[in-house]
Parts: structure tokens; C-alpha cells; sequence
């Protein structure tokens, strides 16, 4: 399955613990905040856009081990000042209520100088040279006090970040900073409330209603799915990488199961990810993917990323026994992204 990845990759690039920690902590049976379930790019699969899915689990979560008691026994903790990339990006940070977006903790997004508040489940669409930052209250690391699901992508080969201090840490996770004052700005930032902001626009917000989805992307179901945000040219004029987002539902499937993405094939590379919220098991999907890439037919029962080349058929996709809540999201370049982002075979 040289196009689907189900395990994750390149650790050394992650926030927080090393590796090494990592695995000294899973011994003793203890649980990180911060959970990375998948990394791709075009080391991962050859030619792949950059991205990536985290959860965020509260502290009252079985087998959790805080920040402040890593800190104390003298660990790495995740930081990230705010950067840019040389590719625009796509970040996230969902609510695990399907039916409530506004189930979140209270946060920030930095872009360039302004600091916006955000108060429900948000996409940000960040373009290429634009230093950005999510931010979060936490002393020693980011702190949440419900689950919630983090994801990122972007039409670069691999993660490459400018205009900001580079950390031990690689990866688009939120500074712990619980104030804009803290002295980690590369630059002085102001507190803007989204209605003034300028870049306000950037950021979307819980289910995007009345959009024109493509033609090989089936409609939302409402008795199985909820949509979440989509981004194109109609939404963001000027975006260069646009997606979309759903939860599936447990329960109720008929045996042929749902045909999310019909066969079609694209003049640039596409993205798309099948993740089961489940605790106890990160890994197992819950559900049997039935993906069809190049004409062969791939039976997925993990959690996975998937990469398409340009002008490689791709689908159907069809998931079915659903017995996990699953988040699905597909990123692909839109508009003059389409010819300065066509990915690599």
C-alpha cells in the first residue's frame, strides 16, 4: 500500500518528549496530552503533501501524565513561536461533539501581528509567508479540558518553517502561552476581535452551510454525517489549498455502507484521511475503508492518510460497519495553487 500510511513516522520531529521519553513513559503505562496519530509526506510516501492528526486529551483522561509533571522530572516540553511556511496551510482544532462546534477550550490564532480570538471549532487557512501561531493557556505545555482533534496540511513535500525561532520540536502544535504577553511574539501583537481583524477572513468556523461541493464527493448524509468546514474559491477567494472536513457516526449503516468519493482523477496530488476517535485504541479505524487507488482495491481497518499523485484514479472510497466516530478529510491545491502546487508521482 505504497499510498496509504496507518502508522505513525518521523518521531524526531515531534513537540514534547524525544522518542526515547515517549517510549519510557509507554512502559510505565502513562498517556501524553499530545498525541500524534499519523505524519506523512514525501519521505513517508514518495511525492506526498505534508500533514498530519493529533489528539488533545484532557488531564482526567485514564493514565495521563500532565506537563507540569513532566516539567518536573525534566522532560522536553512542546513550543512553537510563531512561524511561516514556504507552502500555504490548512490547521485545525475540533471540537469531538459532532452536534456542538463550540465545545472547545478557549484559545488564540496569531497571524502576523494580530491575535484573534477563537471561541468555537475552527479551520485556519494560513497563506505561504504568513508567520502564525495557535495558542493556548497551559505553563509547560498545551492544555485542554475536553478532547479535541488537531489536524494540518499543506501542499509542501516536507514541513519547513521561516521568520520564526526553530524549535526542537517540528510540528504545527499550539504554544502554551496563555496571554499574548509572555514575550514569545516575534513581533508586538495586538489582542483583535474577529470583527476587525484583518485577517479574520482566514479563519472558519463550525459547519459550513450551502457550499458546492465537487461532483465526486457525495453530499453529506444527515443521518450518518456531519459536515464540518470546506474550504474553496467561493469560501476563500484567494486560497491555494482548500479541503473537507466530516464526522461519520456509529450506527444505523445498511451492509453496502456510504460512498464518500466517487472515481475521478485530478491533474495534482490529493490528500485524504480516515480517523477513528476511540481512546483505548488509536490505531483500529472501527469501520472497514474500502479504497480503490490506480484501479486496485485496498481494504483499510486502521486509521490512515492516503496520497494520490496527479492524474492517478482515485475512489471509490466507501466506508462501511461503522462502529467509531470517524473524522474524514480530503486537501487538495485550488486556484493558481493547482499549477504551484501539483505534487509529484
Amino acid at each position: 500500500m505504497k499510498y496509504i500510511c496507518t502508522s505513525l513516522q518521523k518521531e524526531h520531529l515531534l513537540p514534547g518528549p524525544t522518542p526515547e521519553e515517549r517510549r519510557e513513559l509507554a512502559a510505565q503505562g502513562k498517556r501524553l496530552g499530545l498525541e500524534h496519530v499519523h505524519w506523512i509526506d514525501r519521505d513517508v510516501i514518495p511525492g506526498a503533501y505534508y500533514g498530519e492528526t493529533t489528539w488533545m486529551w484532557p488531564s482526567y483522561f485514564p493514565n495521563q501524565v500532565t506537563w507540569d509533571e513532566l516539567a518536573s522530572a525534566g522532560k522536553r516540553l512542546p513550543i512553537l513561536n510563531p512561524h511561516a511556511h514556504d507552502f500555504p496551510e490548512l490547521l485545525s482544532w475540533w471540537s469531538v461533539d459532532p452536534n456542538r462546534p463550540e465545545d472547545i477550550d478557549p484559545m488564540f490564532m496569531q497571524i502576523e501581528d494580530e491575535v484573534i480570538p477563537l471561541t468555537s471549532s475552527w479551520v485556519a487557512y494560513v497563506p505561504a509567508g504568513l508567520s502564525h501561531m495557535p495558542i493556548l493557556a497551559g505553563k509547560h505545555g498545551p492544555t485542554v479540558t475536553r478532547p479535541t482533534l488537531h489536524w494540518t496540511a499543506g501542499p509542501g513535500g516536507v514541513y519547513t518553517r521561516e521568520h520564526g525561532q526553530q524549535t526542537s520540536g517540528g510540528s504545527e502544535h499550539p504554544s502554551a502561552t496563555p496571554t499574548v504577553a509572555d514575550g514569545l511574539t516575534p513581533r508586538e501583537a495586538r489582542l483583535v476581535e474577529q470583527e476587525q481583524a484583518k485577517y479574520s477572513r482566514y479563519i472558519l468556523y463550525g459547519n459550513t452551510p450551502d457550499v458546492s461541493r465537487p461532483e465526486f464527493l457525495s453530499p453529506p448524509d444527515p443521518d450518518h454525517c456531519r459536515p464540518l468546514v470546506f474550504v474553496d474559491q467561493t469560501v476563500i477567494p484567494d486560497a491555494e489549498f482548500g479541503c473537507d472536513t466530516r464526522w461519520y457516526l456509529p450506527g444505523g449503516w445498511s451492509r453496502s455502507g456510504h460512498l464518500i468519493m466517487d472515481t475521478h482523477s485530478e491533474p495534482h496530488g490529493t490528500s485524504l484521511a480516515l480517523i477513528a476517535y476511540d481512546y483505548n485504541n488509536l490505531a483500529a479505524l472501527g469501520a472497514e475503508a474500502e479504497l480503490w487507488i490506480s484501479g486496485e482495491k485496498h481494504l483499510i481497518t486502521e486509521s490512515f492518510w492516503a496520497y494520490i499523485p496527479p492524474h492517478v484514479s482515485q475512489g471509490p472510497l466507501i466506508i462501511r460497519s461503522v462502529t467509531k466516530q470517524l473524522f474524514f478529510k480530503i486537501s487538495y491545491p485550488i486556484g493558481e495553487g493547482v499549477s504551484k502546487y501539483p505534487g509529484r508521482s
